[in-house]
C-alpha cells in the first residue's frame, strides 16, 4: 500500500500516467507516461520518498534500491503499438515469470496477483485509481473496456500466465530487457537525434545518466554500422570470424574509443564471448603494431 500511495502522490505532482505496473519481492516495473518530460525529477521524488517511508516503517537506515532505475523509451503511437502491447505483458507477466502464480500457489490465477495493475484493469471503473490509464493498452488488443472486454482481456493473460509457467511464451523479450528503446528504425533515430539535441552545449557531467546511457547506445550502433563498412565487413562475415579475429579487436577497440558503452555491450554485439576480450583488445591495438595497423583503417 505504501507503494501505491507514494506512486498515487508522485503522478499527482509530476502528472504522470501510468498504464500498467508490477510490484515484485526486489524490483518494480512501471509503464509510464510523462507528459511534461520529467521523468528524472519525478523518479528522484518517487524513489527518495518511497525508501524514507520504507526505512521509517522498518526502523533502519540506508539504500532500499541499488543503483539507479532502468528506462526505457517505449514508441506508443498507434501504427506501432505493438511495441507498447509488448511491455505491458511483460510487466502484467512478471508474476508468472517469478513461479508466484500457478497450481498449487497462493494466487492460482495470473489476474489474482494483487500487486500489479492487473487486477485493476479487470475489475470496476470506480476502483481504478485516477492516474491508471487502461485504454491503449486494451486497444492494442482489440479490447474495450466494458465487462466482456475486460474479461477476455483476463482470459487471455490468465492463459498467457499458464503459457510463461509451463516454459512457453516467455521469449520475444530480449531487446527490451537489453535495450535503451523500444520502437521502429525511424523512431529509434527520431529519439536519437533529439538526444543529441539536448546534448549539445552541455558538459558532460551535467547530463542525465539515463540520456547519457541513451546517447551511447544509440551512437554505438551507429557507429558499428560506419565500421563495419570500412572494414568491408558484412553481418555475416562478422558472426563467422573467430572470437579474437583482428576485425572483431579492432572494431571493439575502436567502439570502446568512440562511445559510452560497456565492454560487455560490446563483448555481445560483436560475438567476443567474456567482456575481457574487449579489454585484451584495446591493449592490442594500441600496444602492438598489427594492432595499429588495424586501428588505421578505421581512422
Amino acid at each position: 500500500e505504501s507503494f501505491l500511495d507514494t506512486l498515487d502522490e508522485a503522478c499527482r505532482r509530476a502528472g504522470w500516467i501510468v498504464h500498467a505496473y508490477a510490484l515484485m519481492g526486489n524490483h518494480y516495473h512501471l509503464l509510464l507516461e510523462t507528459p511534461e518530460g520529467n521523468l528524472v525529477e519525478g523518479m528522484k521524488w518517487f524513489q527518495g520518498t518511497y525508501t524514507q517511508r520504507v526505512n521509517t516503517w522498518m526502523k533502519r537506515r540506508g539504500h532500499l534500491f541499488q543503483g539507479r532505475y532502468k528506462a526505457q523509451v517505449v514508441n506508443g503511437e498507434q501504427r506501432n503499438e505493438g511495441y507498447f502491447q509488448t511491455v505491458s505483458e511483460y510487466i502484467h507477466l512478471n508474476p508468472a515469470r517469478a513461479r508466484m502464480t500457478g497450481k498449487g500457489k497462493e494466487w492460482e490465477r495470473l489476474q489474482d496477483y494483487p500487486w500489479s495493475s492487473l487486477g485493476l484493469y479487470l475489475g470496476r471503473k470506480a476502483k481504478r485509481p485516477s492516474w491508471l490509464e487502461v485504454d491503449k493498452v486494451l486497444e492494442s488488443y482489440s479490447f474495450k473496456d466494458h465487462t466482456a472486454g475486460r474479461e477476455s482481456y483476463g482470459k487471455f493473460m490468465d492463459a498467457r500466465g499458464e503459457e510463461v509457467q509451463g516454459g512457453k511464451g516467455g521469449m520475444g523479450y530480449d531487446e527490451l530487457r537489453r535495450g535503451w528503446c523500444l520502437g521502429d528504425g525511424e523512431f529509434r533515430q527520431k529519439m536519437l537525434d533529439l538526444a543529441e539535441k539536448a546534448l549539445e552545449g552541455k558538459k558532460r557531467e551535467s547530463h542525465s545518466g539515463g540520456l547519457i546511457k541513451e546517447h551511447g547506445e544509440g551512437e554505438f550502433l551507429r557507429l558499428l554500422e560506419e565500421g563495419m563498412a570500412k572494414l568491408d565487413l558484412s553481418e555475416e562475415r562478422l558472426r563467422d570470424l573467430k572470437k579474437s579475429a583482428p576485425e572483431k579487436k579492432a572494431l571493439a577497440a575502436w567502439l570502446t574509443s568512440q562511445t559510452l558503452v560497456g565492454t560487455e555491450l560490446v563483448a555481445q554485439r560483436l560475438g567476443m564471448g567474456h567482456r575481457s576480450a574487449v579489454s585484451q583488445a584495446k591493449r592490442w591495438a594500441k600496444e602492438s603494431k598489427e594492432g595499429q595497423k588495424w586501428m588505421q583503417k578505421l581512422g
